[in-house]
C-alpha cells in the first residue's frame, strides 16, 4: 500500500486554482486535472504519511498492467474538446501504424480509454447523440445546407459531420444559442450553447455540438462514457475514473490537433452514455464497466483483495487499515492498493472515493495487453 498525490495538468480550459484544495498549489493559472496513476503522461508522485514528497513515482513500483486504472480530479471552467476515444483494437492498431511512421501524434498509447465522470458539484456536459429531430431543427435554424440537415434527420450522423465542418463560420457559431432557442430547447441548454460561442467563436467544431445530447449532473451523479461515444464536458468539478489511457481523438473546441478522419472511424452510432442518478454513498457500477466506484461520506467499508484499489480523499478525513498498518489520508492524497495486497478497511468522515477494478477489468486488461504489449 502506497500513498500518492496527483500530478497536475494545467490545460487552458481549467479553473484558475480550481484544484488547489487537492494539489496544495495556488499558481494563479488554470488547473485542469490531477492524475492518480502510472500513465507516462502524468505518473503520480509518492508521498509519505505526512504528505511530503518521497522523490519517487508510483510508476517506479508498478507498471500499467498492475495499475490498470487512471483516476483524475477534473476542474472545467469552459468546454473541453468534442472528442471520442478509440476501442482497444483500434488504439492498438493505430499505435502500431503510428510507430511505423504512418501517423504522427494521433495516439498517445496503444490502449482503449473508457471512462466515467462522477460529479463532485453540479456538472454540465454534452455526451452521446441528440435526437435527430432536435439536432436537425437546430441546424435548420443555423441555415445549414438542406442536404446535410436531411442526413442528420435520417440518422446518418457520421456522414453529416464533414459537411457541418465545411459549413462552419464565425457567423453561424455566433447563432448557436439563438438556434437552440428556435429549436425549443430549455434555457439551460441555450446557455450551454452560448458558452460554446463565447469561448470558441472561430472553431468549426462548434457546429458539431448541436448533434450532442446535453446533460446536467447533480453532486454524486455519474455518466459512463464507453469508447466510441462522443462527448464534451462543459463545466464543473468531478471525479474521473478510466482505463489507463490518454487516447483522445478530437473534432473541435480545442487548440490541440484535430484528427477528423480518425475520430469518425472511432465514433459509434449505437453505443450510448449511461447516466446514473445516484447519491454520495451509493455504489456506482455501470453495465460492462471495468471498474466500480463508491463515494463514501461517513462510516467504514471493507475493500477485498484480488483487485486493484485506489482510495482518494476528497474532503474531510479518512484512514486506511490493513495487516500492514494504518495510514491517514489528506485531501488530494490517495492510497494505492495492488491486487496482491490483502483486504483493507476504510473509515471516512467527509468524502472519500473508493475505486476498484473488476473481473471485467482483468479480462479487459489481458485483452488490451495481448494486442498492445509489443508496441508500447
Amino acid at each position: 500500500m502506497l500513498i500518492v498525490r496527483g500530478a497536475v495538468k494545467d490545460y487552458d480550459w481549467g479553473i484558475v486554482d480550481g484544484l488547489e484544495p487537492w494539489s496544495g498549489q495556488a499558481t494563479g493559472a488554470p488547473q485542469a486535472e490531477l492524475w492518480f496513476g502510472v500513465h507516462p503522461g502524468g505518473p503520480s508522485p509518492l508521498v509519505d504519511d505526512g504528505g511530503r514528497p518521497t522523490g519517487e513515482l508510483l510508476a517506479d513500483h508498478f507498471d500499467i498492467e498492475a495499475i490498470p486504472l487512471l483516476v483524475k480530479l477534473l476542474a472545467a471552467a469552459r468546454p473541453l474538446s468534442v472528442q471520442v476515444h478509440p476501442s482497444a483494437r483500434a488504439a492498438a492498431e493505430g499505435w502500431r501504424r503510428q510507430s511505423q511512421g504512418e501517423y504522427e501524434g494521433v495516439y498517445s498509447d496503444p490502449f482503449e480509454k473508457t471512462e466515467m465522470l462522477v460529479a463532485l458539484q453540479e456538472f454540465e456536459a454534452f455526451a452521446g447523440w441528440r435526437s435527430p429531430d432536435e439536432a436537425a431543427a437546430m441546424l435548420d435554424a443555423l441555415g445549414v445546407d438542406g442536404t446535410v440537415v436531411e442526413l442528420v434527420r435520417q440518422g446518418d450522423t457520421l456522414a453529416a459531420i464533414p459537411g457541418l465542418l465545411d459549413a462552419a463560420s464565425p457567423a453561424r457559431v455566433a447563432q448557436l444559442a439563438a438556434a437552440a432557442r428556435a429549436a425549443g430547447l430549455p434555457d439551460e441548454q441555450v446557455t450551454a450553447y452560448a458558452t460554446v460561442t463565447d469561448h470558441y467563436p472561430d472553431d468549426p467544431g462548434a457546429l458539431i455540438t448541436p448533434l450532442l445530447a446535453y446533460l446536467r449532473l447533480a453532486a454524486g451523479e455519474a455518466v459512463y462514457v464507453p469508447a466510441g461515444v462522443p462527448h464534451s464536458y462543459i463545466r464543473g468539478i468531478g471525479l474521473e475514473v478510466m482505463t489507463s489511457s490518454d487516447n483522445v481523438l478530437r473534432l473541435g473546441l480545442t487548440g490541440k490537433p484535430v484528427f477528423v478522419d480518425h475520430a469518425l472511424r472511432a465514433l459509434s452510432t449505437t453505443l450510448e452514455p449511461q447516466v446514473m442518478h445516484t447519491d454520495h454513498g451509493d455504489l456506482i457500477w455501470p453495465r460492462n464497466a471495468p471498474f466500480v466506484v463508491r463515494v463514501l461520506t461517513t462510516g467504514g467499508e471493507r475493500i477485498p483483495a484480488e483487485a486493484y484499489r485506489i482510495v482518494l480523499l476528497v474532503e474531510g478525513t479518512a484512514t486506511v487499515t490493513s495487516e500492514f498498518g494504518e495510514i491517514t489520508l489528506r485531501p488530494g492524497t490517495a492510497a494505492v492498493i495492488s491486487a496482491s495486497d490483502p483486504d483493507s478497511f476504510v473509515e471516512a468522515d467527509g468524502l472519500v472515493a473508493i475505486i476498484q477494478s473488476t473481473t471485467k477489468q482483468v479480462e479487459f486488461a489481458h485483452e488490451r495487453w495481448d494486442v498492445a504489449r509489443h508496441e508500447y
